[in-house]
């Protein structure tokens, strides 16, 4: 997940998402290979020209390339392609940033933070006060519970704590775009 219009909050989101330390990361509460294999950019998925299940009942494939749809944010970790395989991303989406929120509280991570530590979720967070008075203004559509202050809220405020720093839109209804490279 990537923040176009924010950079500066890419280190955020990797330390949130990918981050070792189990208390502010997520990272160790996803499901392993699976998380690691999308964190990899699916280069741990066999290049199908040498398995021979696809050889011997296809007859094999005459021609297979990787494309990353990654845009100019490869990541460093992983040895570099070439230039054709890079392609502008194409996983995108523009939500209000109380959608951001909501897609945060999908992860299967975060559940199985909140099963290890259940007390976060009481925890509160008094930044942004004005997004009581904004949460009167939800409609059903967009219907994401934005109080409390447990580590996705948390991790939603920093980001939007960024934006704001940026002279961006952080509002809880002011809209934002996504973007998953894979």
């Amino acid at each position: 997940m990537r923040l176009p219009e924010y950079p500066s909050t890419a280190s955020l989101i990797t330390a949130y998402a990918q981050g070792k330390d189990r208390l502010t990361s997520l990272g160790p509460y996803f499901e392993r290979p699976g998380r690691t294999i999308l964190e990899n950019m699916l280069t741990d998925v066999p290049d199908p020209t040498l398995m021979e299940s696809v050889i011997k009942v296809r007859g094999g494939l005459s021609h297979f390339e990787r494309r990353y749809y990654a845009g100019p944010h490869y990541p460093t970790h992983l040895p570099p392609p070439s230039p054709t395989q890079i392609k502008p991303v194409e996983m995108k989406m523009t939500m209000r940033w109380r959608g951001v929120l909501g897609y945060f509280r999908t992860w299967s991570s975060l559940q199985n933070f909140h099963e290890r530590f259940p007390d976060d979720l009481h925890h509160v967070d008094a930044r942004f006060p004005e997004d009581k008075a904004d949460d009167n203004t939800s409609s059903s559509q967009d219907d994401v519970d934005i109080s409390g202050g447990d580590i996705a809220v948390r991790f939603w405020k920093d980001l939007r704590e960024e934006a704001k720093k940026s002279g961006g839109k952080y509002g809880v209804d002011e809209l934002v775009l996504v973007e998953w490279p894979i």
